[in-house]
């Protein structure tokens, strides 16, 4: 018997994500599990809104604004994940950082012990694929545990979120 404790559901908002939570909720709550949501603010973003285009003290000010803005929108997005899960009645935690990605994900699933990570793909090829890597494909080689990739035109097995959550509509 395949014994499924914790999840980790690290998301971006994006639509391949929307449907990682739906398939993490159903999971656990068919294994009666816990989620652990994360979301990685990808470093090297966080290094170019440093340098951007501004120099000096107005730099600064505005690196401030913007980093503002975005712990904001991260908030709002694990909130949102947290709102799905309570409908689902899912227990959840989040957590977000700065960091890198995948390392960051891989991180967290040693120290939660989770049995399975649940994350989209964006399906990226080519030469975007070849510049960009993947986060998905990353976790999936150096996971400590099985992973669920999702990707956003595929056969479903799960049925679309009843949540007022964004993403639950998109398909």
């Amino acid at each position: 018997m395949i014994a499924i404790k914790t999840i980790l559901l690290p998301t971006d908002g994006s639509e391949c994500a929307w449907k990682a939570v739906a398939y993490a909720l159903a999971i656990a709550k068919q294994h009666a599990a816990r989620v652990v949501a994360l979301h990685v603010v990808d470093q090297a973003e966080v290094d170019q809104m440093r340098r951007g285009p501004v120099q000096g003290a107005a730099s600064g000010e505005l690196f401030v604004k913007v980093r503002k803005d975005h712990e904001e929108m991260v908030r709002s997005l694990l909130q949102e994940v947290v709102g799905a899960a309570q409908q689902a009645g899912v227990p959840i935690e989040t957590t977000w950082e700065i960091g890198f990605p995948a390392a960051d994900i891989v991180q967290l699933a040693t120290e939660v012990q989770a049995d399975l990570i649940v994350l989209g793909t964006h399906g990226r090829r080519g030469l975007s694929h070849l510049m960009l890597g993947s986060v998905a494909e990353q976790v999936v080689r150096t996971a400590p545990c099985p992973v669920l990739t999702v990707r956003r035109a595929a056969h479903d097995f799960v049925e679309e979120l009843e949540t007022g959550a964004p993403g639950a509509e998109r398909r």
